[in-house]
């Protein structure tokens, strides 16, 4: 039976128990480390020209196992083939079977297409002619969450990653935000809390119950080998192997890294989000988050860094299953596509090509593949 995992944001440090840590030099194994990887474009989707869909802000790419591509954006759910051909959007509006309101997250699996639908929460399965399957309701999990970053299937029960909304007491404050894995049985829809892992987050609390806050760690996870999360939730260089059928990270690697200064603050971070009547400027750090996406590609995950060159592009560290540090290049691409692939919900890693939502200085989106040659 498959079912799925859903990861609703950040994460932080937990687990029930730590495998062996993997202590990696500053230089991989290949011999042509540090080369530079021009990406080829070979397709694009862009809106124009068709009222079947719309791009505002193409969001949580996901590749299907017959390499088609699915993402969530405003009131859509889109699916389109390997070749980039518009198939269908699975959202329809309404409180009926197949229907609903919102969709936060989506996952193809062999056999099926399961959104995770809000209002109310619920799993809804689609065949892949679109036709609804089932659903299954979410219970127990009432108060503010983090939105999901993707879905992912693995054994008998749920897993869902899940985030309180953090508040500070007074003034603005750093605080330690635990999200949990929480495994939701398929039959009975009850859930329980499994491990957590902290993110930090610069908190504010206005007088009137209104709040703000800045992520300064932020969770990263993707599915690995089909059963695994591969784990990121610190700013520090740092992936954990998390079972959550054991309820255990099985595996920890690191590397040398040199750290990363924070790029210049822009105006608009200058100015701050205004909370309480009051402007509050993001904090200034004193470097970068060391890794920035995780993706994989079979037994390899690959860490897209935080360095970046100008002339080269930006540097991604690919390691295997054991936590050994194989390779490294850097990735050339268009600023657009370079910009967002720096966020982990604009895309993915699909073989020998990766899919990016990019956009251009007015904000406009297209979605597009390019073959990398790794």
């Amino acid at each position: 039976m498959t079912c799925l995992i859903i990861l609703l944001g950040l994460l932080s440090i937990g687990g029930s128990g730590f495998g062996q840590i993997i202590e990696n030099p500053t230089k991989p194994k290949a011999a042509n480390a540090g080369r530079v990887v021009v990406a080829e474009e070979v397709l694009a989707i862009s809106d124009e020209g068709t009222r079947d869909y719309y791009f505002d802000v193409p969001r949580d790419l996901v590749i299907a196992p017959d390499g088609s591509l699915f993402l969530i954006d405003k009131s859509q759910v889109l699916h389109f083939n390997k070749d980039g051909k518009f198939v269908r959007n699975l959202l329809k509006k309404g409180q009926g079977p197949g229907e609903m309101a919102l969709a936060r997250a989506c996952l193809p699996t062999e056999e099926s297409i399961i959104v995770h639908a809000d209002s109310p929460p619920r799993l809804v399965f689609f065949d892949y002619g679109g036709k609804y399957e089932k659903e299954i309701p979410i219970r127990s999990l009432a108060g503010p969450k983090f939105m999901p970053k993707t879905l992912l299937a693995y054994g008998e029960n749920f897993y869902i990653q899940s985030a309180d909304w953090p508040r500070a007491k007074g003034d603005p404050e750093f605080i330690e935000v635990p999200h949990s894995i929480i495994a939701l049985n398929a039959k009975t829809s009850e859930s329980r809390a499994l491990s957590s892992f902290p993110t930090i987050s610069y908190v504010i609390s206005g007088p009137d119950g209104e709040s703000g806050l800045y992520e300064i760690s932020s969770f990263l996870a993707v599915l690995f080998k089909g059963r695994y999360l591969a784990i990121s939730h610190t700013n520090e260089y740092d992936i954990k192997i998390y079972d959550p059928s054991a309820d255990k990270v099985i595996r920890e690697f690191r590397r040398v890294y040199e750290r990363v200064k924070p790029e210049p603050p822009t105006e608009i971070e200058k100015i701050g989000m205004k909370v309480g009547g009051k402007r509050y400027p993001r904090p200034a750090q004193k470097y970068q988050s060391d890794i920035k996406v995780i993706l994989t590609r079979g037994d390899q995950i690959w860490a897209v860094t935080s360095t970046q060159d100008k002339s080269k592009g930006v540097l991604i560290d690919i390691f295997n299953g054991e936590g050994v540090f194989l390779d490294s290049f850097y990735l050339k691409l268009p600023d657009g596509a370079l910009r967002n692939l720096l966020w982990s919900k604009y895309g993915a890693l699909d073989g020998d090509s990766l899919w990016v939502a990019e956009s251009d200085e007015d904000d406009i989106f297209t979605i597009r593949k390019y073959r990398l040659g790794i």
